[in-house]
């Protein structure tokens, strides 16, 4: 389980030393990784061939299914059908989604969750059409529609449970207990809850998440687990952490 903690490489490169750490990685299909150029999609295509499973994180600075702007809204979705087509060449294991994205605070608008669940129907038909499946994130609590169990009917979709988030707004136990959705992926990091509200990604151990607890959902629900983390040391050092706690498991 390794994340994109080798955004600083080329996609080639990174998915290289993904391959050498697990047998499941994930690519954020945005910026110089977008799988909507050639040269990655055929790198992505030869790691999954050579065995490594991927997951795939599509964009989000310039997605929002929960968009008031119908166009915009629209726009979201199409852009994760371009995405998801390039997921499904090689069989991508999940593809995550973020249901809104604003720099700064937004009000919990009813309205924005209506028009999710527009999104999160069309999406269900774009997994049904493509065979890749679908999983919403949750996000912090000043800046999404969807923070806590149950704020979404995700219906046919999975629910990827990013610890960082839910810790910073204070909804990780109550995910971890009921997450009111189907577990499907995790994203594992480390913070101290709303003291890092600028979500820094820590390594495991060093902050307030219960790493454990989370495998155990985790394992439970049969979801995938990603180390999300911003940098390799970070990465290697949160891997010797789960090692030395009994809870790395296989490889």
């Amino acid at each position: 389980m390794t994340s994109a903690a080798f955004y600083d490489r080329p996609l080639g490169a990174a998915l290289s030393a993904m391959g050498r750490l697990a047998d499941l990685g994930e690519i954020v299909s945005d910026g110089h990784h977008s799988l909507l150029e050639p040269a990655n999609l055929a790198a992505a295509q030869a790691a999954a061939a050579s065995g490594l499973r991927l997951s795939v994180h599509g964009p989000f600075n310039e997605f929002s299914p929960a968009s008031l702007d119908e166009a915009r809204r629209r726009g979201a979705v199409e852009g994760h059908r371009r995405h998801l087509e390039a997921a499904a060449t090689f069989g991508a294991v999940c593809y995550v989604v973020h249901p809104d994205y604003s720099v700064e605070p937004q009000p919990r608008d009813p309205a924005r969750v209506a028009a999710m669940q527009v999104s999160i129907g069309e999406l269900a038909e774009l997994q049904r059409e493509l065979g890749v499946p679908i999983a919403i994130e949750n996000l912090i609590a000043r800046h999404s529609v969807f923070v806590a169990p149950g704020e979404l009917d995700l219906g046919e979709l999975g629910f990827v449970l990013d610890t960082g988030h839910a810790a910073i707004s204070g909804t990780l136990e109550a995910f971890v207990a009921e997450p009111r959705a189907r577990l499907a992926h995790v994203h594992l990091n480390d913070n101290r809850g709303p003291l890092d509200d600028d979500d820094p990604h820590r390594p495991l151990g060093t902050g307030v998440v219960d790493a454990a607890a989370v495998l155990s959902a985790a394992r439970a629900a049969g979801a995938t687990v990603i180390l999300e983390l911003l940098n390799e040391a970070d990465l290697l050092a949160s891997i010797d952490w789960l090692a030395k706690q009994e809870l790395l498991g296989s490889r």
